[in-house]
């Protein structure tokens, strides 16, 4: 403990790095409420007060659990402003009695936000019992015909996808852009250059490494010490930037709906994932924390390499920025892509977009999501880093 506390000490806990961290905390809540204000995270925010205010009366109308009620008001009033505004005929003029000050703003709230939401919430339920009366279809087909690939594919719908329905209404547009924001994933990269990077560089630099080499607790201990510190750092600023996230996308758009089931977003309705939209938000930072905790390992076995701090400074500039390009293979219909996708440690930190959807691979008759694969690789990858680093450092 003694000698994690020291590692931590000689890079984590450096002035400037706790400087460069609270500097980098504002600037990314300053991102999302520059982005929230821009219409980027909820696209009234950028309208005007008037539409707005409009936004406001029908959503506190129409949110929570789904009702005939609700269904009804919403569906007669789509309707009626449809047909007012059809024939290019309605007023231009101001409108009292209008949720947003004007006939064709109500329309367009109602078009734009809260008719197609509610149309998809009530008829997710029939329309995933037609997915689930085809995979049924298919699995039959593919046991017939010998394709244990397909067949395992469909039974794994079959099993994760049955009994799914959407008990409640709520506008997720914050959810899903807090769950593909990555902005602070970059200023984490940068963190973890600047304080692990120099993990061995800096001993070298100072003259430190001959001494340690000699000294039996400068082995072994060392080299856990310093892996250990690395992975601990990634792990708190995964964490720290996680809550700071969900705090601030949750004082801008609100904290409703996060009890609903994932596939409430639109955009994750075919997700395996049937846990709650914060579960899945804790599992997704999970993912990024396991794949920065590689990254850092990645960062000390550089330092390992090198004699100066520069120089593994650089290459886990340049690594990252060729690992994260490799990261946009991971759905790819090419398999060295995917193999290539597999490897990057950013595909974890990106784990949101491979459980958009079902993607996986049938193994031995059994079907596994890609992500899992990923994990399994990821680790092999940290086991095979921590015995390159014993091998290039001090620490034999």
């Amino acid at each position: 403990m003694s000698f994690l506390y020291l590692e931590a000490r000689k890079g984590i806990l450096r002035r400037y790095t706790l400087i460069a961290l609270a500097l980098f905390l504002c600037l990314n809540t300053v991102k999302i409420i520059a982005d929230y204000h821009a219409g980027e995270i909820r696209p009234v925010a950028a309208n005007t007060s008037g539409m707005q205010a409009g936004y406001d009366t029908i959503y506190e109308r129409i949110k929570g659990p789904i009702t005939e009620e609700t269904v009804s008001f919403i569906t007669s009033e789509y309707q009626r402003l449809d047909g007012l505004t059809a024939d290019g005929t309605y007023s231009r003029e101001p409108q009292e009695g209008t949720y947003s000050g004007y006939i064709f703003g109500d329309y367009y709230l109602l078009h734009s936000y809260f008719y197609p939401h509610m149309e998809y919430s009530v008829k997710y339920s029939s329309d995933m019992e037609e997915i689930l009366a085809q995979a049924k279809e298919n699995m039959t087909f593919y046991q017939e015909s010998g394709n244990t690939a397909g067949a395992a594919e469909n039974a794994y719908i079959l099993h994760h996808y049955a009994g799914r329905t959407i008990p409640a209404f709520y506008l997720y547009d914050g959810w899903e852009a807090l769950l593909s924001y990555d902005f602070s994933d970059l200023l984490i990269l940068l963190l973890l250059i600047l304080a692990v990077a120099p993990a061995f560089t800096r001993e070298k630099e100072n003259g430190m490494t001959l001494i340690l080499s000699s000294c039996k607790r400068g082995r072994w201990p060392l080299l856990i010490s310093k892996c250990g510190a690395g992975v601990i750092f990634a792990w708190i600023l995964t964490i720290l930037f996680a809550l700071l996230n969900l705090l601030v996308f949750g004082l801008l758009c609100g904290f409703e709906g996060w009890g609903s089931p994932l596939y409430a977003i639109e955009s994750y309705q075919y997700t395996p994932f049937s846990g709650s939209i914060l579960l899945f938000y804790g599992v997704v930072c999970g993912l990024k924390a396991i794949g920065f905790s590689v990254t850092a390992l990645l960062l000390i076995l550089l330092s390992a390499c090198f004699q100066k701090s520069l120089y593994p400074c650089l290459m886990g500039l340049g690594l990252g920025v060729v690992l994260n390009y490799c990261t946009g293979w991971a759905l790819s219909p090419v398999w060295w892509k995917q193999a290539l996708s597999c490897i990057s440690p950013f595909t974890l930190t990106s784990g949101s977009k491979l459980l958009e959807s079902l993607s996986g691979v049938s193994i031995g008759g059994v079907y596994l999501l890609q992500i899992l694969v990923v994990l399994i690789v990821q680790a092999v990858i940290a086991c095979l880093l921590v015995i390159a680093i014993r091998r290039k450092s001090c620490c034999k």
